[in-house]
């Protein structure tokens, strides 16, 4: 394609042909100056207001090819950022989908560990609460002299043996009972539990450590007849166990522990039975308290008193108490003792 004229120059072109010609029709009619000059003034005036506008035409014209030229080049710029940033995002997202696969492979290998772990503990745990048991039973009859009278130095050895055995089957049983944190509400076993039967019995099995101690346990209950309550009584069990063994574990000796069936919910929106037991033990510190509860947690003033431990008693009752639909807190005061309260509903909390 030729290079374009430019409209001036082709305007220039046809205004000096026609003042050629008109020139010449003019001096041919052989007309006056004056009539020359009169009619020669409107049509120089006529082409030089035309060349103007063709002028500006132009140059509008000019821009506005400009302006689409520049917003081509813009559109085209855009296209090609569009298909960067579209590669991208493929590229993106087949990492991502790599990563995703990779986290779920991950998660597997991780489940499979975590089955692997739980079944580990529970048949370790298993095996270790059978000899340790028959250990301990064998200290409890020389204790009571089932097999001989000993002396007192042997008492006390014998004393020491028998308590640093109880804490070995305390924590084993910590270790097997972790597991119910990641049982599910329906694997519980639901029935009519009646409380006071319940917590009397537990209170049987801690015969030997309070008179070890000369500790004083007052169960006080209300008078009238209380209702059942809807519960897995080994769980509660559990729960009972471990309250009332910390209770009695970091209360000095000739200390006091309270337990007390209260009912003063029964006639509330939610029907329940409230536990208390309490102490005259340690206390809790006040900057501690809000982890009282938390997996592995024990207190500064409890591991001076008794270094053994996993911290997970609490941990384990929180989870039980919740999952029966119930509540569990505490008020204590360090030095003096702590009171630890939970409820447990009527009927069954879906």
């Amino acid at each position: 394609m030729g290079k374009e004229i430019h409209p001036l120059v082709f305007w220039g072109v046809i205004t000096g042909a026609l003042s050629i010609a008109l020139v010449l029709i003019l001096l041919e009619l052989d007309l006056a100056d004056g009539v020359f000059i009169l009619l020669l003034i409107p049509v120089a005036a006529y082409l030089i207001i035309m060349g103007a506008f063709i002028a500006y035409i132009h140059q509008i014209s000019q821009e506005r090819r400009q302006h689409l030229a520049n917003e081509l080049v813009d559109e085209t710029t855009k296209s090609d950022e569009f298909r960067r940033l579209n590669a991208e995002l493929q590229t993106y997202a087949k990492q991502l989908y790599d990563k995703d696969l990779e986290l779920t492979l991950a998660n597997k290998r991780l489940q499979s560990l975590e089955a692997a772990k739980s079944k580990f503990v529970a048949v370790t745990t298993h095996q270790l609460r059978t000899p340790l048991s028959a250990i301990k039973w064998t200290f409890h009859m020389f204790l009571g002299n089932n097999i001989g009278n000993i002396t007192d130095e042997q008492r006390n050895f014998m004393q020491k043996g028998f308590e640093s055995t109880e804490r070995m089957i305390a924590i084993v049983n910590d270790l097997l009972n972790v597991d119910y944190i990641e049982t599910d509400q329906s694997e519980y076993n639901f029935i009519k539990v009646n409380l006071d039967e319940l917590i009397a019995s537990v209170l049987f099995e801690f015969t030997n450590q309070k008179e070890s101690k000369n500790i004083k346990i007052e169960y006080l209950k209300p008078e009238r007849s209380l209702p059942t309550v809807s519960a897995d009584p080994v769980k509660i069990s559990m729960v009972l166990e471990n309250l009332i063994d910390n209770a009695i574990k970091y209360t000095p000796q000739e200390g006091r522990v309270t337990i007390a069936l209260k009912d003063d919910k029964l006639n509330s929106a939610r029907s329940s039975l409230e536990v208390m037991i309490a102490d005259t033990g340690i206390g809790i510190p006040v900057t501690e308290r809000e982890r009282l509860f938390h997996r592995f947690f024990r207190a500064s003033n409890a591991i001076k008193v008794h270094t053994d431990g996993s911290g997970l008693g609490l941990f384990i009752s929180r989870d039980i108490i919740e999952k029966h639909g119930g509540e569990i807190w505490f008020e204590t005061k360090e030095g003096e003792g702590t009171a630890f309260h939970f409820t447990l509903p009527t009927t069954r909390v879906i």
